[in-house]
C-alpha cells in the first residue's frame, strides 16, 4: 500500500471505483481494454489529497507504461477522460488466454471437454469452441450471454471478451470479470484459468425463451416456456457435438456422440390443468425416482424457500 505526502492511502473504496468505471464506460479511456488500473490524473496521486472519481480514470498496463515513458502525455490522457474510447465505441474488450490443448468450461456444475457448442438454444450456439486456425494457434471460444431481461452483457469472439457500456457495472479484478445489474444484482461472474479452463461462477439469463441460471458448485438450471425444469447439481459431457441442445418443448444432452456421466439432475413440470400439484423426476447415477411437490412444501431446489414462492412461480 503506498501512503502519499497528505496521507492518503492508494486504496480506493468500492462505490468509487463503481463510479469511475462507469464513467469511463469499463475500459481503458485511451484504447478500450477492460484489462485496467486506476490512475490519478489531475492532479497525480502525489498530489492528490483524496479520490475524487472525476479526477481518476481507467489505464490498461500498455497506456500507462507510455505515460509512465512519456510517449503518451497526461493532457492526451485529460482529454480521453472527458470522451473515453468505450463509450465512443459503446464497449470494451479484453482477451482470454487458451492454449493449444482443447480447454476444459464449467457452467456452474457442468464440465464439458471436446464439445463443439455447450450450449445451443432454439437454434443458437449461446457458447461454443471452435478449432486452432492454423498449427501453433489457439482453441477459440464463441459466446452470446444475457441477463435475465434477455439483454447481452457480454459476448466472446475468438477468445476476445467484449461487454457494452450499457450494464450499470462491469468489474475486472484479477483473471474474474462481474457484471452487475444493480447493487450486489450478479448476472454474469466468469473467469479465466489460463491457459486451459474458463469457468462461469454465475449466470442468469434468458434468451429466445429459455431461462438459464448456475452458480459454481451448486445447482445448473434450464427452465423452458412449456414448463419443464432441469436442474443438475453433477454432470460432465466429454466428446459430444452439442452439450446441451434447449429447445421450446424439449431438451437434449450430449447430441452426436461423446459421454456423458450425470451424478444428479432432476426433471420437473407441472401436468396440464393441475397447478397445484407438480411432478417431479430425480436422477442420481442410474436411479430415477417419482413423487409430487406440493405448493406449501419446502421447494427441492434446497433454497428454503416454500415451492410456491420459489421454483413453482415459474409457472
Amino acid at each position: 500500500m503506498r501512503i502519499n505526502k497528505y496521507g492518503l492511502k492508494d486504496t480506493i473504496e468500492a462505490g468509487i471505483k463503481r463510479e469511475i468505471r462507469q464513467r469511463c464506460g469499463f475500459g481503458c479511456v485511451n484504447c478500450g481494454n477492460a484489462v485496467y488500473q486506476y490512475e490519478h490524473v489531475d492532479p497525480t496521486f502525489a498530489e492528490a489529497t483524496e479520490h475524487n472519481p472525476d479526477h481518476i480514470v481507467l489505464l490498461c498496463g500498455g497506456c500507462h507504461d507510455r505515460v509512465t515513458r512519456k510517449l503518451l502525455s497526461k493532457e492526451t490522457i485529460k482529454i480521453r477522460s472527458d470522451s473515453p474510447v468505450c463509450k465512443q465505441k459503446g464497449f470494451s474488450f479484453g482477451p482470454f488466454d487458451l492454449g493449444m490443448v482443447e480447454p476444459k468450461i464449467t457452467i456452474g456444475t457442468l464440465n464439458c471437454k471436446g464439445v463443439e457448442s455447450l450450449i445451443r438454444i432454439n437454434g443458437d450456439n449461446v457458447l461454443s469452441i471452435k478449432p486452432p486456425e492454423s498449427e501453433g494457434a489457439p482453441f477459440r471460444i464463441n459466446a452470446y450471454l444475457a441477463d435475465r431481461d434477455g439483454r447481452e452483457v457480454l459476448k466472446i469472439v475468438d477468445n476476445e471478451w467484449i461487454t457494452t457500456t450499457n450494464n450499470w457495472d462491469v468489474e475486472v479484478v484479477g483473471t474474474r470479470i462481474t457484471i452487475r445489474k444493480a447493487l450486489g444484482d450478479i448476472v454474469l461472474s466468469l473467469r479465466s484459468e489460463p491457459p486451459h479452463n474458463l469457468v462461469i461462477e454465475r449466470l442468469e439469463m434468458e434468451h429466445l425463451g429459455i431461462e438459464l441460471s448456475c452458480r459454481e458448485n451448486k445447482n445448473l438450471k434450464v427452465i423452458t416456456p412449456s414448463g419443464q425444469i432441469l436442474t443438475s447439481n453433477s454432470m460432465d459431457i466429454e466428446g459430444s457435438k452439442v452439450g446441451f441442445d434447449i429447445n421450446n418443448n424439449s431438451m437434449s444432452i450430449g447430441v452426436g456422440g461423446g459421454c456423458v456421466h450425470i451424478g444428479s439432475m432432476t426433471l420437473d413440470s407441472i401436468p396440464p390443468n393441475i397447478p397445484q400439484r407438480h411432478t417431479r423426476q430425480t436422477f442420481v447415477g442410474r436411479a430415477r425416482e417419482n413423487r409430487k411437490v406440493g405448493r406449501n412444501e419446502i421447494c427441492p431446489c434446497r433454497s428454503g424457500k416454500k415451492f410456491k414462492k420459489c421454483c413453482g412461480l415459474v409457472y
